[in-house]
């Protein structure tokens, strides 16, 4: 555990000195070049510094224990400060795209060519070389797949730029120059079309872990099988299994339903059972928060009282 935390904060340190890195370098040269595209870039990089650090701020939190406020674990923050960050990011991008389509209607925006070519080449390697890193590792924790997910926006975005001023290269050789201008808002409208994709996207899955939904359906195929076979070899009469997911835990409850001809008669029988189960789900790469109990009486097998 120390180790995957210590690996956690060293990826999220790397991605905040990455991002501020290409944040200087993407304002500067996005005022140089006059370019929206390369200056969004820039805005992005920094913002997500900012996120960066927050997330990393957050993690640090979490290894805190703290039993006496946050009884079941500080996991369900994961998904909450995830939401935030694509809050930011989504907003980012609406901004982006009214500016562009202004842009558009205005006649477009002059652009040093020379000037954009060269940052888009050096900001598509460098993001794609955060991403690879990052992504390798993006099972340590929830915050480094977001991190990861940010690189890939910032790479695939970094990528669409340097291909949308390859072509406008081209076109400034030919009789179409004239449209040069719109080259680079028109890519701004193109990215974003994209962009505002992952963060809505993100954004349901992390509001799904707060409101305590079912996780995904091969986390819930696997412990239901385990489940059954449980009940099938011990002779249950019945069980009630509920999954849900916050972060890196994943908390399973179980309860068995208990008849005469059951296998199990003793406590000694039921840390057997528990046991099988936490041996059985190793292959799910979370924490697990395990909860099984046993009643020969449904009205206690994890019914709301009120």
């Amino acid at each position: 555990m120390l180790n995957t935390l210590a690996l956690e904060r060293k990826l999220l340190t790397l991605s905040v000195i990455g991002a501020l890195l290409f944040a200087l370098i993407g304002i500067i040269w996005g005022i140089m070049s006059s370019s929206q595209m390369i200056f969004f870039d820039g805005v992005y990089s920094f913002i997500s510094v900012i996120l960066s650090m927050f997330s990393l701020l957050m993690a640090q939190f979490m290894t805190k224990s703290d039993t006496r406020r946050f009884p079941y674990g500080k996991e369900v923050l994961e998904p909450i400060s995830i939401i935030v960050k694509y809050t930011a990011i989504l907003i980012l991008c609406i901004i982006a795209v009214i500016s562009a389509i202004q842009a558009i209607l205005s006649g477009g925006r002059e652009i040093s060519l020379g000037f954009a070519l060269l940052y888009s080449f050096m900001s598509t390697i460098g993001c794609w070389i955060v991403y690879v890193i990052l992504n390798k590792r993006k099972m340590v924790s929830g915050f480094i797949t977001a991190e990861a997910n940010q690189w890939k926006m910032d790479t695939l975005l970094s990528a669409a730029v340097l291909l949308g001023f390859l072509i406008a290269s081209l076109i400034s050789r030919t009789s179409y120059s004239a449209f040069i201008p719109y080259v680079d808002p028109l890519m701004v409208l193109i990215v974003m079309g994209y962009f505002l994709k992952v963060p809505i996207v993100e954004m349901i899955k992390a509001f799904r872990e707060v409101l305590d939904m079912a996780p995904a359906q091969f986390i819930q195929k696997n412990v239901k099988e385990v489940t059954d076979n449980i009940q099938n070899h011990y002779q249950i009469e019945e069980s009630i299994l509920r999954i849900s997911k916050a972060g890196n835990m994943l908390y399973i409850e179980i309860d068995f339903v208990l008849n005469k001809e059951s296998k199990i008669k003793t406590v000694a029988d039921q840390d057997k059972i528990r046991e099988e189960i936490s041996e059985q789900t190793k292959n799910l790469k979370y924490k697990k928060w395990l909860t099984v109990s046993f009643t020969h009486n449904k009205k206690w097998a994890g019914k709301i009282i009120v």
